[in-house]
């Protein structure tokens, strides 16, 4: 894309942006009061449908139990005699919708006698356990299935004289299911899942849709629901929330019961409940596009008038790129344009001389690098090393790692694959030290020599050390695999390191010099490393001194070392 056109694009998003921003946020704003407001507009609805049903079942419940407790004070009543008991108990029967059918059980369970309404076939319990029996004042049992569709089954007590019967009559939902039906008709536009009632096992007793209610057929245990299995007995659980369904979307409440194990459930489409929250989002996305195509017309005409001088100056910033310090930006708008292409000549001024200086830099560097460390190679660059002959006293710990059977490596294979060997295991090796921040002094022959604590100070350089010589053993592992394989090759390496005082400096002649360490602390640390197997590291007691517990270390006792006449307690860390 020409460089115009990306600058009228960018203005172009900018234009939009500041055009669209303002309208988004109020547009997100009013969706989202509607939102809230209808939220709470659907949550007042479904628990007042909630509300209606419960009074209609608490309705239901106490013309049953109000009528069984009549019967059950009629038979008790001792003023009438036996057969009058029975009429009356019988007509009461007949006249009450609630109830269709009664037995009588005695004060052990056992059914004395049955009081039917002509016709009637409810099933009826041929014993009535003992929680019934203790909590009958009247007691709820539970929903059973009668004929006529599920019902709720009640006890009440029978007070005689000298014992205490019971009365038990299972009490229609009938006029439940049929409150529940108008509601789904007229509130919910007769949709056949908008509200149910179901018992503790979440069975519909009561649905818009009788045959669900007749078959007690088990509703899905949705999230809206999964908390009524774990509300506690005889507390109140209610709740609103939104929910996935079988269908999708929803949200819905439900409330339980408090005097039957019964729960209300309502529940709406999520789409249907808050369609003009869609309808309002097609009204702002209609807003925001006029704005968007106006804000472009507008960033079109202004990118037009500006493009020619950035097109000069983004053909100034490639001459640039292209190293060409002599070229120059033909602006003149006399605004900020203007100053811009004098500031980039100006800057480009300065990358003419920075780079010949970094020229310069670099090459000191990778002359130095060859010879001298880092940290070194930094200070003579910054002209802050002295590079007069002569050197400082210093606290060091010295490493020397050589490659045991060097002779029968070199007389077994050719000098260009020992060459290759030992100068992949010496980067390897230099990069160990350089990781924990030591200094490779030189490269003799199979053997490589390092020390820590110079040229800066390392307060932990026995520990340092010591950790490089275990990662260069850990390394080997690795290293060994691909030697095998491409040269049938295994490489060991011994290794001693020592601790004590040296001479760090320049040494050498005015013509050429070394920085490099002198000292009995070197020698030691170099005899350690001959008297080292292969993948052992040796220390002397100065290190361990050192190190503490930090390292693992087996003590080797007192060992004459090569060229000095006293025995040495040595010390090997066990990697």
């Amino acid at each position: 894309m020409p460089p115009r056109a990306r600058f009228r694009r960018r203005l172009a998003l900018a234009a939009l942006g500041l055009a669209i921003a303002p309208v988004l946020v109020v547009g997100w704003l009013l969706i989202g009061v509607n939102q809230d407001a209808l939220e709470d507009t659907d949550r007042d609805l479904l628990f007042a449908v909630i509300g209606d049903v419960s009074r209609t079942l608490d309705g239901t419940l106490d013309e049953g139990a109000g009528a069984l407790a009549t019967v059950a004070q009629l038979t008790g009543d001792a003023s009438l005699t036996p057969p009058a008991r029975v009429a009356a108990a019988r007509a009461l029967v007949g006249a009450s919708p609630a109830l269709t059918a009664v037995r009588i059980f005695d004060h052990a369970g056992v059914p004395i006698d049955t009081i039917r309404d002509a016709g009637d076939h409810t099933p009826l319990p041929d014993a009535l356990g003992p929680e019934l029996r203790a909590n009958a004042a009247p007691a709820m049992g539970g929903i059973v299935l009668t004929p006529a569709g599920p019902a709720m089954a009640m006890v009440a007590p029978i007070h005689l004289s000298d014992d205490t019967w019971y009365a038990y009559a299972p009490v229609s939902l009938a006029p439940l299911g049929d409150r529940v039906a108008r509601i789904a008709d007229e509130t919910f536009a007769g949709d056949r899942e908008s509200i149910y009632v179901i018992d503790r096992q979440f069975r519909i007793v009561a649905h818009p849709d009788p045959e669900r209610a007749m078959a007690m057929a088990t509703t899905a245990r949705t999230e809206l629901l999964a908390g009524l299995e774990r509300a506690p007995g005889g507390e109140q659980y209610l709740v609103f929330r939104g929910f996935d369904g079988p269908d999708g979307a929803m949200i819905g409440a439900v409330r339980s019961l408090p005097r039957a194990p019964l729960a209300v459930v309502a529940q709406l489409p999520r789409a249907r409940a808050f369609a003009s929250i869609g309808r309002m989002r097609w009204v702002v996305a209609i807003v925001v596009a006029a704005a968007a195509l106006l804000a472009a017309l507008l960033a079109l005409v202004l990118a037009s008038r500006v493009s020619a001088p950035v097109r000069r100056l983004v053909a100034y910033a490639g001459a640039l790129a292209q190293r060409n310090w002599n070229a120059r930006a033909d602006v003149h708008t006399g605004d900020e344009l203007e100053m811009l292409g004098d500031a980039m000549q100006g800057a480009a001024a300065e990358l003419a001389a920075s780079e010949a200086q970094l020229r310069d830099e670099a090459a000191i560097r990778n002359d130095l690098g060859r010879y001298l460390p880092e940290q070194l190679v930094e200070r003579v660059v910054k002209r802050e090393q002295s590079l007069r002959l002569g050197g400082e006293r210093r606290q060091i710990t010295v490493l020397f790692a050589d490659v045991a059977s060097f002779t029968a490596l070199t007389e077994k294979h050719p000098p260009e694959v020992v060459v290759t060997i030992l100068n992949q295991l010496f980067t390897i090796l230099t990069e160990i030290v350089f990781r924990h921040g030591g200094t490779v002094d030189k490269f003799i022959g199979d053997c490589v020599m390092a020390f820590w604590n110079a040229p800066d100070d390392q307060p932990d350089h026995a520990a340092r050390a010591v950790a490089a010589a275990i990662d260069m053993l850990r390394w080997l592992e690795v290293g060994n695999d691909a030697w095998q394989a491409a040269h049938g090759v295994t490489i060991h390496l011994a290794i001693g390191v020592n601790t004590g005082e040296a001479v760090v400096g320049n040494f050498g002649s005015e013509a050429r010099m070394e920085y490099t360490v002198i000292g009995d602390a070197v020698n030691i640390a170099a005899r350690l490393e001959s008297l080292a197997r292969p993948q052992q590291i040796l220390i002397a007691q100065p290190v361990v001194e050192a190190l503490g517990d930090r390292v693992d270390t087996l003590p080797l006792g007192p060992q004459r070392l090569p060229g000095r006449l006293e025995p040495m307690p040595l010390w090997e860390v066990i990697a």
